[in-house]
């Protein structure tokens, strides 16, 4: 397993990352000792590529995955009763497979699936979010590009929300449809987070790690030395990504998730 950290790639595409340029962010995600950096991009037109890929690089960085929930933030929904809305958060999401494909990242759909107070029924919302997952699946298997589905606690959608759930939207989606798995959500949705992991093997492609009360590893409840266990016992190599908030600050958040994780997983 290696470790990785959210960064806004765009200015404020999410507030659990450091609000510092991306060049920062990255620099002290390197001092630090971080594998890699999860992307959280707004508006991908925004994003300048070869930039972002030439900074990466030269700091031996990769990029495990790419957020969208700021698509959310400005009106785009799967899950619409506007079809306008939904024809464009397709679009936003094929826009970001574009980048993934650059990149080599995955591209994740949180909450850009949306909610029934988007305005459709629970039965409907989710035939919409599962014809958009499946559309937008289709054109990132044409790109060499996986999707993530993340189960998302209640408190923030009613779609999606155990990780069973995005278990199953995940396999009706398309073969390069799997999961994004967040220990923040688990805690709240699942009975059990290693028991979750265990029963969503092998379709786990990516994980979020955050303690209890959305910080940094260690300054909550949840036990990751069981999560980290489950990990490896399912055979998982991918990346543990901190989304968290920045408390007390950045730098020291940076160092509290790694100091806590990395002992676990180099052992």
């Amino acid at each position: 397993m290696k470790i990785s950290i959210v960064v806004n790639a765009t200015p404020r595409a999410t507030g659990l990352a450091a609000d510092v340029p991306l060049e920062d962010a990255v620099a002290l995600a390197t001092k630090v000792g971080y594998d890699g950096v999860e992307l959280a991009v707004g508006d991908p037109r925004d994003l300048e590529v070869e930039v972002v890929r030439e900074m990466l690089s030269n700091c031996r960085m990769a990029v495990p995955a790419i957020g969208t929930g700021a698509a959310y933030r400005q009106g785009l929904s799967l899950a619409h009763a506007d079809v306008s809305r939904r024809a464009g958060a397709i679009e936003r999401l094929k826009d970001h497979v574009d980048i993934g494909a650059e990149l080599g990242a995955a591209v994740i759909v949180g909450l850009i699936r949306g909610r029934t107070a988007d305005g459709l029924p629970l039965r409907e919302a989710l035939a919409r979010v599962s014809e958009g997952l499946y559309e937008v699946a289709s054109y990132a298997a044409r790109k060499g590009v996986r999707l993530l589905v993340e189960p998302i606690n209640r408190y923030e959608t009613d779609l999606v929300n155990r990780v069973s759930d995005g278990l199953e939207a995940a396999r009706e989606a398309g073969e390069n449809v799997g999961l994004l798995v967040d220990t923040f959500h688990m805690n709240i949705e699942d009975p059990s987070i290693a028991g979750a992991i265990r029963d969503a093997a092998p379709r786990i492609w990516h994980v979020h790690v955050a303690d209890s009360n959305r910080r940094a590893p260690g300054a909550g409840h949840i036990d990751f030395c069981e999560v980290i266990e489950a990990l490896k016992d399912i055979g998982y190599r991918g990346y543990v990504s901190g989304e968290m908030m920045m408390e007390p600050d950045a730098p020291a958040a940076y160092v509290a998730l790694y100091s806590h994780l990395a002992p676990m997983i180099v052992r």
